[in-house]
């Protein structure tokens, strides 16, 4: 077959959209062309420059040093011949399949999770979602495309990144509603008496909470820890123990009736949830669109309010 002569836009798409994806099936939604399509139309591109252009490893689909040393002429070339790409390619969630990725911490799960797949299934019936644990990867991840967001707490991401708030988020108590010791209300006594279950989780908004209690020379009983809260409700109903919890996961998880929900006997301190997502993918329309659905999902919710959680500080 005749090396290729003449390259178009679509040619320069389809080497930045795998490039991106790290395969030929991730690129198949961005650049409208199916995967057999895509892979004859690469075999024309690497017959044209003589190189590879991708290998296969561990990690997927990897450009090879060439392509790499070419992709700042070919993204200046995508805007050059076509500035209006984005409006072009804008994202239509109701007729895309795409599966976007979701790095979410435990609590993000519980709470914000349910909330986010309902609106995707009304918006986008063809649309999936997988979420993953936030962990030392996730700058990482965000960067080569394999997440589109994270959402949770605060943490520290190295230049290159943009962030959002989206809610400031305080703690509450929470117990098994038929507990023999505690009512309606939680003193600082019995705060002090009981015994407590304790999060491990240093990548999250407990870390504050920790912080914030030893500095305030708070002490607990602490008889139990894990590291993640699924399956807490079970804990505390098949135990006397307490456990501080961010005020919308103890909401969540009152919903059952089992748990009541207790105001802190000291002022709760806050912590404020963002998303993040990494500058390669801002203008990318379909990550564009779940930064706006979550957004406006999120942003400035309600506060937890007192009358709900006994003597809990608003936010």
């Amino acid at each position: 077959m005749a090396a290729t002569s003449k390259l178009d836009l679509y040619d320069l798409l389809l080497l930045k959209e795998i490039r991106a994806a790290r395969s030929v099936t991730g690129a198949v939604p961005q650049v409208g062309l199916s995967q057999p399509a895509i892979s004859i139309r690469l075999g024309h591109l690497r017959q044209h420059f003589g190189d590879p252009l991708f290998v296969r490893t561990s990690g997927g689909l990897m450009a090879t040093p060439f392509l790499d040393s070419l992709m700042g002429d070919i993204e200046h070339a995508i805007k050059l011949l076509n500035p209006e790409e984005s409006s072009r390619r804008a994202f239509d969630p109701a007729t895309s399949t795409r599966r976007f990725r979701l790095g979410l911490s435990h609590i993000a799960q519980m709470v914000m999770l349910p909330e986010v797949l309902g609106q995707l299934k009304s918006l986008g019936p063809g649309l999936q979602v997988d979420s993953i644990d936030l962990d030392g990867t996730t700058a990482s991840l965000l960067e080569s495309g394999q997440l589109d967001l994270a959402v949770g707490y605060t943490f520290e991401l190295h230049n290159g990144f943009f962030q959002q708030r989206l809610f400031a988020e305080n703690y509450s108590c929470i117990v098994r509603r038929n507990h023999p010791r505690i009512g309606d209300t939680l003193t600082k006594k019995q705060f002090h008496d009981e015994e407590h279950l304790a999060l491990v989780a240093p990548a999250t908004g407990h870390s504050l909470l920790d912080k914030v209690l030893e500095e305030r020379g708070v002490q607990r009983r602490i008889t139990a820890r894990v590291s993640s809260y699924l399956g807490l409700e079970q804990i505390l109903v098949s135990t006397d123990l307490l456990a501080i919890v961010p005020s919308r996961l103890a909401r969540t998880l009152a919903y059952g009736d089992r748990i009541k929900i207790l105001g802190l006997p000291f002022p709760s301190p806050t912590y404020e949830v963002r998303q993040y997502w990494h500058e390669r993918y801002h203008y990318d329309s379909g990550n564009s669109w779940l930064r706006k659905l979550v957004f406006e999902s999120f942003t400035n919710l309600p506060p937890v309010f007192t009358k709900l959680l006994g003597a809990a500080q608003p936010l």
